[in-house]
């Protein structure tokens, strides 16, 4: 019969004993490990943040986008800083497209207006943040207080246009017959 003791298949919050057996030819102690079944109160935090953040990921989908390019802005500066050069033309695009929708699609309303602009704005904010941050290194306070503040703007505005009724286009009226 084997030395080991094996618990049932019913498992409790008692520490569970391990028992394993002694070396062959030594005149050993045996040793006896205690293994704790429940898990530690860091790791029940960290799985109950995991899954509050899993159900809220889309609210939160603007900081984890802030906190990615916060990463590759890292390694990118550490690696090659002088991207920054290459992806500085990248920051005329929100303006392009602000130009852009002025000219061929007028807002329906001043709120669709301020809505283009602030959108341009921030994206313009959040390249020249990147750029900045691809050659001086996202880590210096200035830019750490940029990247903040712009996270914060691009969360507050999901959070309202998520809440937006969405425009629907009127229904026809029905055609009439003679």
């Amino acid at each position: 019969m084997s030395r080991r003791i094996r618990t049932s298949a019913a498992q409790s919050a008692a520490p569970r004993t391990v028992r394993i057996p002694r070396q062959r030819g030594k005149q050993a102690p045996q040793v006896i490990v205690v293994v704790s079944e429940e898990p530690t109160l860091t790791a029940r935090a960290t799985a109950a943040t995991g899954r509050w953040l899993w159900r809220h990921r889309r609210a939160w989908a603007p900081t984890g986008l802030a906190v990615l390019l916060l990463a590759t802005a890292g390694i990118v500066h550490l690696v090659a800083p002088w991207a920054a050069f290459i992806a500085a033309p990248a920051g005329a695009l929100p303006l392009a497209w602000w130009g852009w929708k002025l000219k061929t699609g007028p807002a329906r309303s001043r709120t669709g207006s301020a809505w283009r602009t602030a959108v341009a704005v921030l994206a313009l904010v959040a390249l020249a943040w990147f750029c900045l941050a691809l050659w001086s290194g996202p880590a210096s306070p200035a830019l750490m207080g940029l990247w903040t503040l712009t996270a914060l703007a691009a969360q507050v505005m999901w959070l309202i246009a998520r809440r937006l009724p969405t425009a629907k286009p009127a229904a026809a009226a029905p055609e009439e017959t003679i």
